[in-house]
């Protein structure tokens, strides 16, 4: 049965609820381990073919290696500094192996809410993510193609300066085109929009409509030209949404873990509350130094702009209890006193959990926004196009599959026109 859905910004307000599920947050959970265990596969084995040791690449990155990676004080590590061309290639393979496995992540998920929303509640992961398989050539080359097109009128822009530097004669000519340059310059800035757009709406055309890389393009550039505003609208929307719901489910998991910590505090004692707990976010941000630092220097700077604005205090981050434990880890450093080993394998074990558990609500953050871009695409088709996708046939619904007979399983030959079965002239013997 479908699912009743008004075609308008009320639709949108539906993302955090569709997002928070089992399926889509295990789909996207699933594709940030491997594109984030590809990405930082490659981004090690650029910098260590530049020279770099490994230790020093994990001091200052931990697990995930980028260009500009913020520091506790906000300075930039500079490894990236001076590296080969080779080493930016690989690291370029890796970024694209992410991003490539990102918009596949996201087709999955935003088939699966297609499905629930058209009342098939039982649409599974496999072929959620068998479809995001079959489909993937739409979903990836749909962006980068337009991406390469751009790159290309861009390097086309350098060439036309390059000729006008010959002299007065090409000065004049390049004068002369002036009027076209600016078309065209206006023109791939509208393409780096749809550009931005289709990596994230893309996933959601290919998995409502089972576009091609063509017709998936032809959408992008339909949606943008006819429904500018509502797209602006909504996306704004979904943001608001997805950062309250994700603020409400992350005040849940820090009081999950304060009275996780009581508890356990009572029977494990200090060495629970004093080593075993410290150690874990200890580790936890020596594996996501960077991502953890980034949004260290982004709170700081945000509660810097809220004291300078008089906010009220109880608006500022830092008064919810036990955020600052992951925004501020490195108020955590080993203890000096050796505990039993024991102890240290605990540490070690809570803080893979504890990187899980940042995984789990990246995860939702992600679902949330890939369930809404769904919404988003359904109602913008509904507006500009007056159809409703969610009523669209699958083609498997509208073919079957042809059910091949017992006797051609058997290798019989299938009787012709005007000739009696073989059965049916043995019981005419018989009679």
């Amino acid at each position: 049965m479908l699912r009743k859905l008004y075609f308008d910004f009320r639709d949108v307000l539906r993302a955090p609820r569709l997002g928070f599920s089992a399926k889509k947050i295990w789909v996207q959970f699933t594709g940030l381990v491997i594109g984030l265990g590809g990405y930082a596969v490659l981004a090690y084995a650029s910098l260590l073919v530049a020279g770099s040791t490994f230790a020093e690449i994990w001091f200052n990155y931990g697990a995930l290696p980028i260009p500009l990676a913020f520091g506790p004080s906000g300075g930039v590590a500079n490894y990236f500094v001076g590296v080969p061309w080779y080493s930016w290639l690989i690291w370029g393979v890796g970024v694209l192996w992410g991003l490539v496995v990102a918009l596949l992540a996201g087709t999955a998920t935003a088939k699966l809410t297609y499905e629930q929303l058209r009342g098939n509640d039982f649409f599974s992961k496999r072929e959620a993510w068998r479809f995001a398989r079959k489909n993937a050539a739409a979903v990836v080359l749909s962006p980068v193609g337009l991406a390469i097109l751009a790159a290309g009128l861009v390097f086309g822009g350098l060439v036309i300066g390059w000729f006008a530097s010959w002299g007065a004669v090409s000065a004049w000519i390049t004068a002369a085109i002036f009027p076209v340059i600016i078309g065209v310059t206006v023109f791939t800035l509208y393409l780096a929009v749809i550009i931005v757009v289709g990596v994230v709406i893309a996933p959601a055309v290919v998995a409502t409509t089972k576009n091609d890389t063509f017709e998936t393009i032809f959408e992008l550039f339909s949606t943008v030209a006819a429904q500018p505003w509502r797209l602006f609208l909504y996306e704004f929307l979904l943001c608001l949404a997805t950062m309250i719901a994700f603020g409400i489910f992350l005040v849940f998991i820090l009081f999950a873990l304060k009275v996780m910590k009581m508890v356990f505090g009572v029977w494990w004692g200090t060495d629970f509350t004093q080593y075993v707990l410290p150690q874990a976010q200890h580790y936890t941000h020596s594996f996501l130094r960077v991502p953890v630092d980034a949004a260290q220097v982004c709170v700081n700077r945000f509660l810097f702009c809220c004291q300078h604005q008089g906010v009220a205090p109880w608006l500022l981050l830092g008064n919810i209890p036990g955020v600052w434990w992951l925004l501020a880890p490195q108020t955590y450093s080993f203890i000096p006193v050796q505990p039993a080993a024991g102890l240290h394998v605990a540490s070690i074990i809570l803080a893979v959990g504890l990187i899980g558990l940042i995984g789990i609500l990246a995860s939702y953050l992600l679902a949330t926004c890939q369930a809404g871009q769904t919404l988003i695409y359904v109602a913008l088709r509904k507006k500009k196009d007056d159809e409703n996708i969610l009523e669209r046939r699958d083609y498997d619904e509208e073919f079957p599959e042809f059910e091949v007979p017992e006797d051609l399983d058997k290798g019989e030959k299938p009787a012709e026109a005007g000739e009696k079965p073989k059965d049916e002239g043995k019981k005419g013997e018989k009679e």
